[in-house]
């Protein structure tokens, strides 16, 4: 077994970052301290679509699911006492993977580290975003070329650094089977280098086709788990040689374990569920995954607190530490069972990642999208008639009680105060920056994002001269004419449906994604069940501020309005709509809203007018649907 100071078989993550840079630089240390091997950074959603913390549409969302990070002097705050030649820093970033790097790299070169000293990963994967978390920004050839901006730069300048993620863990999120998830991931790597290889020479195209690394999903079923590890090891090598003569490229990936099977209720049992789910990537030294983060237990009811986080640590730390797996070579070599469902999935996800490939970026983004719902569905279905076991969800319903019940309760004022507080640094930061450097800075990004130029460098002249984030976003929306909202994918035939009842009045409902968090899945599912019971279902799409789903609602006359929040905001966001409504003299419309909701908030929105709450334990789709169904007939 591995001994404290022998190189670890894998590098122990979590996922950190909250509040403000310095809170959040805090939590670093600490981790670090614990014995953490890197750092994965999590950005606040306002950061990650693109706004300034004072912009209208971050209001409650400043330093909600992970950092805020408005400039570089917040990227400074961030890194305080942390030495970045010596970390390895891995960014779950996309849209503006490009200024989040671009601020690194300033920094970098403020503090006097080379930039080839500089180790790390951007997860800068679009494709994913257009269909599983909804970060995107801009339309999907200008995501694309920002995307590829960024390998090429780090290819010459960082060529430490992993560019992309090709991630496959949000596919699997959001309702693909293990084949889906490798041809999605790599057909999507393909459509990435075949972008680039006409920028690079041979030398520097192999190169980076080796450096493309993967992020990948871990689920509870153990076997053919296993064997989309290995068929993800064995297909990349091969489609790197086979399409583009690059030999012996390894499949690098880190990983982190499926969120969607932990429940909200008996949570403990999540406890196990992410043990488990842990060892696909790890059992096999030929198939093993570079880096593993694990959520925390509780994910389902609220974000991870500290010792939740180092529950997870700790959990890693037995896995390397005590059990012994990575003391012999491949265990699974010569099992027939493994051999054979290696192959087979091996197989389809070649054949998936081609289609993908051959459609092209953005017709793929409709393609993936479609497939995606109706895997959400079939799933749901098998959930609902028992084909499938969850325990504490469709069996074993007693609660156990092992844990004291969690305080998700927020200091509401704290955060608020928190929150002006970053809005405030903003502010000063705005008013005390030479004014024309910043314009001058960002008219060079702008005249670089019109020439269909590298954007990287001049975004890095951005952050010098104390350029923000949201205003690299407008220049770029300035360049690539605005927000693009992506497909739902709601046109699918499904080869098993939930079940739902049936609505006898004509009924409309209004979905919307209230905030800037695009997790999808519960509208989607939702909003095929709606249409199946024969509701006309309204979607008003991503980033809805509450005034224009307030107005939304008047203007399509619905019968009641859904909003779906996973990120915290839930209350901010009822409160607005509500009072939208009102002043619309619509406050008759049922209001109802679902996600990521502690149960100490419940009241609170009910106190503010909300009709119901859904939580992830609300999974018999057939009862929400009824429940929404009655509460519109009650209107009518």
């Amino acid at each position: 077994m591995p001994k404290l100071n022998d190189r670890a078989p894998w590098l122990i993550r979590t996922y950190a970052g909250f509040g403000d840079a310095t809170q959040s630089n805090a939590r670093f240390r600490e981790n670090l301290a614990r014995g953490q091997q890197g750092l994965s950074v999590a950005f606040d959603l306002p950061t990650q679509c693109g706004y300034d913390s004072d912009d209208p549409l971050a209001a409650g969302e400043v330093g909600g699911t992970g950092v805020a990070i408005d400039h570089i002097g917040d990227m400074e705050a961030l890194f305080d006492q942390l030495d970045l030649s010596q970390i390895n820093t891995s960014m779950t970033i996309n849209a503006t993977a490009p200024w989040l790097f671009a601020l690194y790299v300033a920094l970098a070169d403020k503090q006097g580290v080379p930039r080839d000293a500089l180790r790390g990963t951007t997860q800068n994967d679009l494709l994913k975003e257009f269909v599983g978390r909804g970060t995107h920004i801009f339309a999907p050839e200008p995501s694309l070329k920002l995307c590829t901006d960024l390998i090429v730069f780090s290819s010459r300048e960082v060529p430490g650094w992993n560019p992309t993620n090709a991630c496959g863990y949000h596919y699997m999120e959001s309702g693909a089977g293990p084949a889906q998830e490798i041809g999605f991931a790599i057909g999507n790597a393909l459509m990435m280098l075949d972008a680039i290889r006409p920028q690079l020479d041979e030398k520097a195209f192999a190169s980076v086709v080796k450096r493309i690394s993967f992020f990948i999903n871990s689920g509870i079923e153990l076997v053919p788990e296993i064997a989309k590890m290995r068929a993800y090891t064995q297909l990349w090598t091969e489609v790197c040689e086979s399409e583009y003569g690059v030999q012996g490229v390894k499949f690098r990936a880190g990983c982190q374990v499926r969120s969607l099977t932990l429940t909200e209720q008996q949570p403990e049992v999540n406890i196990v569920r992410i043990a488990y789910e842990s060892l696909p990537v790890i059992l096999s030294a030929n198939a093993r995954v570079r880096a593993l983060q694990l959520p925390g237990f509780r994910e389902a009811i609220g974000l991870p607190d500290q010792a939740e986080q180092t529950l997870s640590l700790r959990t890693q730390q037995v896995l390397m530490y005590e059990t012994g797996v990575a003391d012999y070579e491949d265990i699974f070599e010569g099992s027939h069972v493994i051999e054979r469902e290696t192959s087979k999935t091996k197989a389809e996800a070649l054949r998936i990642a081609t289609e993908i490939r051959s459609i092209g970026f953005g017709p793929a983004i409709q393609h993936i999208a479609e497939r995606l719902t109706a895997g959400l569905v079939e799933q749901s279905a098998a959930l609902e008639t028992g084909d499938v076991v969850r325990v504490g969800v469709n069996a074993f319903l007693d609660e156990v009680g092992i844990t004291p019940k969690a305080d998700f309760s927020e200091d509401v004022a704290a955060k608020a105060a928190a929150a002006e507080g970053q809005v405030e640094r903003l502010r000063q930061w705005r008013a005390q920056r030479d004014a024309d450097a910043v314009e001058r800075a960002r008219q060079g990004l702008l005249k670089a994002a019109r020439d269909g130029e590298n954007i990287v460098p001049s975004s890095i002249e951005f952050a010098k001269a104390g350029g923000t984030t949201g205003e690299w976003t407008k220049t770029l929306e300035e360049a690539f004419g605005g927000r693009y909202q992506a497909p739902l994918g709601l046109d699918v035939a499904v080869s098993r449906s939930v079940r739902v009842p049936k609505v006898d009045f004509p009924c409309r409902i209004l979905l919307a994604k209230g905030g800037l968090d695009g997790h999808v899945n519960a509208v989607k599912l939702l909003a095929f069940a709606c249409r199946q019971a024969g509701m006309e279902v309204v979607y008003s799409g991503l980033q809805q501020t509450p005034t224009a789903i307030a107005a939304a609602a008047v203007q399509e006359d619905v019968d009641i309005v859904g909003v779906s929040s996973l990120a915290g905001a839930h209350v901010h966001i009822a409160e607005s709509v509500l009072a939208s409504l009102k002043e619309r003299g619509a406050d008759d419309i049922p209001f109802v809203i679902g996600g990521i909701v502690p149960e100490e908030d419940h009241q609170s929105l009910f106190d503010l007018g909300v009709s119901a709450v859904f939580t992830p334990k609300d999974g018999d789709v057939f009862k929400v649907v009824e429940s929404l169904i009655e509460l519109a007939r009650a209107k009518a």
